[in-house]
């Protein structure tokens, strides 16, 4: 895995991320001002990416403590600072938001690096 790249690749997704409501969905659609400042913070807390042991826990199973973690290297790529950190999972060819820890734990939040970011 090229860490130069995954990071370039991350930041054109901020950059050509575009907002779009489903036609279906219920409620009321997230301001634009919102989504810019989503796209500034996640811009902020982008790190070089880094390999880390992290805990999988995305079935309800492992989320309820009846099955164990599964624990995998993924590339850390952004950390809030506030709890959050988002990681490249190359097993799965996905990005997945985990609570920081140690090790960092996830909780099923899977997809694309803005809408897991967008989703703490």
């Amino acid at each position: 895995m090229n860490t130069v790249d995954l990071r370039r690749t991350i930041e054109q997704e901020i950059d050509s991320y575009v907002y779009q409501r489903h036609p279906a969905a219920v409620g009321t659609p997230l301001p634009q001002e919102w989504v810019t400042r989503q796209l500034a913070e996640m811009r902020s807390a982008l790190v070089d990416p880094v390999l880390r042991p992290i805990e999988i826990r995305d079935s309800v199973a492992q989320l309820r403590g009846q099955a164990p973690a599964v624990v995998r290297e993924c590339f850390l790529v952004a950390d809030d600072k506030e709890g959050y950190e988002l990681y490249f999972d190359p097993a799965s060819n996905d990005f997945v938001l985990a609570y920081s820890g140690n090790p960092p734990s996830t909780f099923n939040v899977r997809g694309d690096a803005v809408g897991c970011f967008m989703a703490r």
